[in-house]
């Protein structure tokens, strides 16, 4: 390679005082030191090609000129027939170069940068050449050297621009010197036309490489974005393709825009549709697809609502029970589409009841350990018994200690009778103060005031099961005053809401709930206590949701001294 066709170091890139960015080396090996590899992508060789066509025409244009001039004029230069001859070979031999360059354009798509230096090359030397010895006045070549200018500026650095630019002005400054030289009249006139006309080639050098800089940018930002589109799409079409749900996009006419294997098999799909919906980008109507009938009847009833979202459960023509979740796709290019899932109801009901075959197996596994512990301990009191039969104290503490693993057998039952109810009773409007009074006056001793009460509003209503929120306020305030302190209002009970309660909240100053334990608190037979089953919360949460309701746990006042644990009942707006 040539030394002028190498990459430049960092001494290049400090030459001007433009932008570093402007004189970047060529990252692919298809740029040189004047062409970088920013300017050859697809798109400017395209361009590349019209301005080869425009060379084309640009040269027979010229021939033509160096032919019909001397008919038109009245006095032929028939002084300088060899130099006008000259002329004709050049603009012949400018014209076959011409020619071939588009056709090693189409031919070759690799070296583009060769392409263009040796077009640029064979430009200013043609062009010089005529304008020297074609035999006619130097000023018709004055704006012909404007392909090669617009050539270095398109696809060149600035320093081939400018040194283009530079080029061709010095040859113009050069005509109209030898002219001055020769006596030629107005040569001076000529001498000035021609600085006015390379100071322009400048301009329009520098602006069309700026022009090309701002081109160059944007269509590597659209390549980025295209590149980041491109796999988005991709990963996006994997996923949709990996979805064990099936999955359908309907434009707002009813046209299959996606479809994935799993809704395929679900709609019972002939294979032929599914493959012009899937892979030949056909437009598929639903109301072609038979199959699908029940899924367009759907798509168009929430249309016809105005629904955003729509969840039901349908039949397919082949007996297959599926449950559709339907969701409009607003602002989409093109207008709406809607978007369904699919899912067999057959697979829903068979991950249910294993759900509910594991939940049985730990409850009963759990039942059984908590019953062994008490019904052990019973065993072992009866056979003291035998032993101690003349002793009236041993059997009384005997006997008590029966009668508490007999009632904690009995709680572990009722807890487990308590999960197999599926419904509340009763719901209806109640309220809410009188029972937290109740309680409050039952639980608040034997230490009177440990228990404090604050009730927002006497009126409000809350519409829950009035067993159901007993036994839940039952359950809190027991386990409070099992880890509070004995200081006064180490319990707070609080209702909070105006007209309709809002919050139930049961507080106490013990130990706080590890962050750890928290995501546990409400599963089944959890316990940090000897004397308890596990069941309490979990029953408790349980009841909440049966109602409508939500219990939590949160921190109060968090971060200050005050800072304590609370149980929360949480209302939903309406109920």
């Amino acid at each position: 390679m040539p030394v002028w066709g190498r990459k430049p170091g960092a001494a290049v890139a400090a030459e001007s005082a433009f932008a570093r960015s402007m004189f970047a080396p060529a990252a692919a090996s298809s740029g040189s030191a004047f062409v970088p590899s920013s300017r050859l992508g697809r798109e400017r060789l395209r361009t590349y090609r019209v301005l080869a066509a425009a060379r084309v025409l640009m040269s027979l244009m010229l021939l033509g000129w160096l032919v019909l001039l001397p008919m038109m004029q009245a006095a032929p230069h028939a002084e300088k027939p060899a130099v006008a001859t000259l002329g004709y070979g050049v603009a012949l031999l400018y014209v076959a170069l011409t020619v071939a360059s588009l056709w090693w354009s189409f031919v070759r798509t690799q070296g583009l940068a060769w392409q263009v230096l040796i077009a640029i090359a064979v430009d200013l030397l043609a062009f010089t050449t005529l304008q020297f010895t074609a035999g006619y006045p130097a000023r018709e070549f004055a704006l012909i050297y404007a392909l090669p200018v617009l050539a270095a500026g398109i696809y060149g650095t600035l320093s081939l621009t400018l040194f283009v630019a530079a080029l061709v002005t010095m040859i113009l400054l050069g005509s109209a010197g030898f002219a001055m030289l020769g006596g030629a009249a107005e040569a001076e006139q000529r001498l000035l036309n021609a600085a006015f006309v390379g100071i322009a080639y400048f301009a329009v050098a520098v602006l069309t490489w700026q022009l090309s800089q701002r081109l160059a940018r944007q269509e590597a930002r659209a390549a980025a974005s295209e590149s980041v589109a491109r796999r988005q799409m991709a990963l996006n079409q994997r996923v949709i393709e990996a979805q064990r749900d099936g999955v359908m996009v309907v434009d707002r006419h009813m046209v299959l825009e996606a479809l994935n294997p799993a809704a395929q098999q679900l709609l019972d799909l002939p294979w032929s549709d599914a493959v012009t919906a899937r892979w030949l980008g056909g437009r598929k109507a639903l109301r072609d697809l038979p199959v699908a009938e029940v899924v367009r009847k759907e798509v168009e009833r929430m249309a016809i609502d105005g629904e955003e979202a729509l969840e039901v459960k349908v039949r397919t023509p082949a007996g297959r029970k599926l449950l559709l979740r339907l969701s409009t796709l607003d602002n989409l290019p093109g207008g709406v589409g809607y978007l369904i899932v699919l899912q067999d109801l057959r697979e829903i009901d068979a991950r249910i009841q294993q759900e509910k075959l594991a939940a049985m197996g730990r409850l009963v596994a759990s039942v059984a350990h908590e019953i062994r512990n008490p019904l052990g301990a019973i065993g072992q009191a009866n056979q003291l018994a035998r032993e101690f039969a003349g002793d009236a104290v041993q059997l009384e503490r005997l006997h008590h200690l029966i009668g508490q693993n007999v009632e904690r057998i009995n709680r572990t039952v009722e807890d487990v009778l308590e999960l197999g109810r599926t419904a509340p009773r009763e719901i209806g409007l109640m309220l809410c103060a009188p029972l937290m009074r109740e309680l409050h006056a039952e639980f608040d001793q034997p230490d009177q005031g440990r228990i404090g009460l604050f009730i927002q509003d006497d009126a409000a209503q809350i519409r829950f099961d009035a067993l159901h929120l007993r036994r839940v306020l039952v359950n809190l305030l027991s386990n409070a005053r099992r880890y509070a302190s004995n200081q006064p209002r180490a319990i707070e009970m609080r209702q909070l809401g105006a007209g309709q309660v809002r919050e139930i909240q049961v507080s106490n100053d013990g130990p706080l709930i590890d962050a750890e334990l928290r995501a546990q608190l409400f599963e089944p037979f959890r316990t940090t206590s000897s004397r308890g089953v596990g069941l309490g919360l979990y029953i408790s949460h349980e009841l909440c949701l049966r109602n409508g309701a939500r219990l939590l746990y949160r921190l109060e006042r968090e971060g200050t001294p005050q800072e304590r644990g609370s149980f929360v009942i949480q209302i939903a707006p309406g109920s």
